[in-house]
């Protein structure tokens, strides 16, 4: 069976959930999967409920390479936003991180990653995310989307700087394309964090049924996407976190 394939274990510092709203449910889900095409998977994702912290990464190099340099990332987006640096900040950190693995590894094929990473604090939230990991919102904020096709860099010149680099180990951590949103969150609201494999190869109506339905818990709702995405062809690795806060 396709749910006997979907897997939760692709991830790093989980802490335990506490309240972070406090007139509200907090709950979240997560899976991954290769997807169809391969039998390796260099997703990678991380979350700590405790600081309000969630991160996907979608690694690229090929196999022993892509998931290393997304785990890299991974943990080094996590450290730094748990500490609470400037999300902007903990990805060029994570950048000058996947640069020193790549100096130490020399891969044959181009290396690196996109990512996508949420820090909740009542009543805010903060987004960064670099590349075409994508970032999805339902509920109260159903308008706001959230990628780096949709949204500028932060760095409104750096889109136009042939230095500028729309993944993590590929050029300079300083010349990262880094897009940015920061924000207050009116509940009922889900976000979605995926890999572009998700966006590709699920229905659009998958998705928002992801964030809208409240019949299924988190968990659920992340597990139905990414059988709708199996359901396709599913080309690419597929990893998704949702998070809610509700009444």
């Amino acid at each position: 069976m396709i749910s006997a394939a979907l897997h939760r274990d692709n991830r790093s510092g989980f802490g335990h959930a506490r309240p972070l709203w406090k007139d509200a449910m907090f709950e979240f889900g997560h899976a991954t999967h290769p997807g169809r095409k391969r039998q390796f998977n260099e997703d990678a994702y991380a979350i700590d409920a405790a600081a309000g912290v969630f991160v996907v990464v979608d690694g690229m190099g090929g196999p022993g390479h892509g998931e290393a340099v997304a785990a890299v990332a991974r943990d080094e987006t996590l450290r730094a936003a748990r500490l609470g640096v400037p999300l902007d900040d903990a990805v060029r950190r994570a950048a000058a991180a996947v640069a020193r693995y790549l100096a130490q590894h020399p891969v044959a094929h181009p290396a690196g990653a996109a990512l996508a990473v949420l820090r909740l604090a009542e009543p805010d939230f903060e987004l960064a995310w670099v590349g075409d990991c994508s970032i999805l919102f339902g509920g109260s904020d159903a308008a706001q989307v959230a990628n780096a096709a949709a949204l500028p860099c932060s760095d409104a010149h750096a889109a136009q700087r042939p230095s500028a680099t729309a993944l993590l180990g590929l050029g300079a951590s300083d010349a990262l394309c880094i897009g940015l949103r920061k924000g207050t969150l009116r509940h009922p609201v889900a976000i979605l964090l995926c890999s572009d494999g998700v966006i590709e190869a699920s229905t659009p109506q998958a998705r928002q049924q992801a964030l809208i339905r409240h019949d299924l818990s988190a968990q659920e709702s992340v597990e139905h996407l990414l059988l709708d995405a199996l359901a396709h062809p599913a080309r690419d690795n597929l990893s998704a976190i949702l998070v809610r806060l509700r009444h």
